[in-house]
């Protein structure tokens, strides 16, 4: 069974090759319930599968690469060793991998989950926004959140972590983990002395950027892969999700945020 659980564009929270898919937030601290209302929960069979970003009450966002078998999703979890009250769970009417995505280089990391009824939306279950307008500047802190394990071969968190990593140029991403393996719908952000990243578990969720004009958080990238974890000179890999902001809008056919001004 493949289920989600999910936690919006408009509530604030805290600011074997080398292609190694993403499963733990390493180095983060304990975010405060509630604060990720568009973190999704995919689950197989039961236990922690990937992550994944509620875009619209039907729809999820996640990396192509976790799929393999039946899952459901959960929204509104926090702390998966209990039923959270803004929890549900629902099941999956369909998968829609990116059609270029290739599973060997990881490129165009990128899928759809379509839920078979829409999510009763709350302050804890929201849709996060797409990116609009310009790409955040080099060094723009991002935060990234899941249930993935807290240190190398671990075990996974029980609550949502979180963890703040800047934005990295292109060139470095590209210097530090080889220039092949580096796409333009990739990017990079972390700490090139290590320490804090997301890793195994934390395939598929958000990497967030608050717009700093219009105070909406914006979905920017999709954990996807890494060179080890939190390790020194090896920042994590993201899909970019401007990439594909046209190719989740024609799926999906429907307005995927409205704002609300939050000031």
């Amino acid at each position: 069974h493949l289920c989600f659980l999910l936690f919006s564009c408009t509530f604030p929270f805290s600011l074997q090759n080398v292609t190694q898919p993403r499963s733990r937030i390493v180095g983060g601290s304990p975010a405060p319930p509630g604060s990720w209302p568009w973190l999704v929960n995919l689950q197989l069979d039961g236990a922690l599968m990937c992550g994944g970003v509620l875009v619209d009450s039907s729809w999820v966002v996640t990396a192509a690469h976790c799929f393999a078998g039946q899952i459901h999703t959960v929204v509104g979890e926090f702390d998966i060793t209990k039923t959270d009250p803004d929890e549900q769970v629902l099941k999956v009417n369909r998968v829609i991998p990116h059609p270029k995505f290739n599973p060997k280089t990881f490129n165009n990391d990128i899928a759809l989950v379509e839920l078979t009824s829409p999510v009763v939306l709350s302050q804890h279950v929201t849709p996060v926004c797409l990116p609009s307008g310009m790409e955040p500047p080099t060094g723009s802190p991002c935060l990234v959140a899941g249930w993935g394990s807290l240190y190398e071969d671990g075990p996974s968190a029980d609550v949502v972590m979180e963890a703040k990593v800047p934005l990295l140029p292109q060139s470095t991403c590209k210097s530090a983990l080889g220039k092949e393996l580096v796409t333009n719908t990739m990017l990079c952000a972390g700490y090139l002395s290590g320490g804090i990243d997301s890793c195994q578990g934390d395939s598929g969720g958000p990497l967030i950027y608050q717009d700093r004009i219009s105070g909406r958080f914006q979905l920017h990238g999709i954990t996807s892969w890494g060179d080890g974890c939190g390790e020194k000179g090896k920042p994590g890999v993201y899909t970019r999700v401007s990439a594909f902001s046209d190719w989740i809008q024609a799926e999906i056919q429907s307005k995927l945020c409205i704002y609300i001004d939050i000031k």
